[in-house]
């Protein structure tokens, strides 16, 4: 093996040991200082530096989710989700340069978790409402005044009515809403259609 394939492949290594620092849980990091013994630095100043750059990637990973779920995290409360938001991070983080880009596998991450399916079932369902309003932003203008469907989510839930503000104690008649997506001009909007209704 030639050098310059000997410093590559030690690249690679070092590259996904510090994706491991950044992801893997902070015990399974403590224990693992293969990484900072290929380093110029003491070990402790590793870890104090990876604790920082994780602690860094958390805020980054609540704001990101809160930009785009908003109805969900003032549902869930926001303690609840910025802790949900840190784990999704971990267990799915970003594939992607453009962090807009990440969060669409937060309705499954949801749907797999028994407690919150037992509890609060319409958490995916308005997940996926939120999400395909946020791709909607970057779906072209529709044109002339004629809306552009985008996305139909179906759900047993009043999604649009929790989407628009309310909370779910306050809503009286709990009947399920298909949430239709839509551009018109350049603003991307959803309103509650008809069950019959073809698109």
């Amino acid at each position: 093996m030639s050098n310059h394939t000997q410093a590559t492949q030690q690249l690679i290594e070092q590259q996904q040991m510090l994706l491991g620092g950044l992801f893997d849980s902070w015990p399974s990091v403590q224990a693992n200082l293969a990484l900072a013994s290929q380093q110029a630095w003491p070990g402790g100043q590793y870890q104090r530096g990876l604790q920082a750059y994780r602690s860094n990637a958390s805020i980054l990973a609540q704001q990101v989710l809160a930009a785009v779920y908003p109805t969900a995290r003032r549902l869930m409360g926001e303690e609840q989700f910025d802790g949900l938001a840190v784990h999704f991070w971990r267990t799915h983080p970003p594939t992607k340069g453009d962090l807009a880009q990440w969060g669409d596998e937060l309705e499954d991450y949801l749907r797999s978790i028994p407690e919150l399916m037992q509890y609060e079932a319409y958490l995916p369902d308005v997940v996926a409402l939120e999400w395909a309003l946020h791709a909607g932003l970057t779906a072209p203008n529709s044109e002339g005044d004629d809306p552009a469907p985008l996305a139909l989510i179906e759900s047993d839930f009043p999604i649009v009515d929790l989407a628009s503000g309310k909370e779910w104690a306050d809503i009286s008649d709990i009947q399920g809403q298909h949430a239709l997506v839509y551009r018109q001009g350049f603003k991307t909007q959803c309103i509650s259609i008809p069950k019959d209704v073809q698109i």
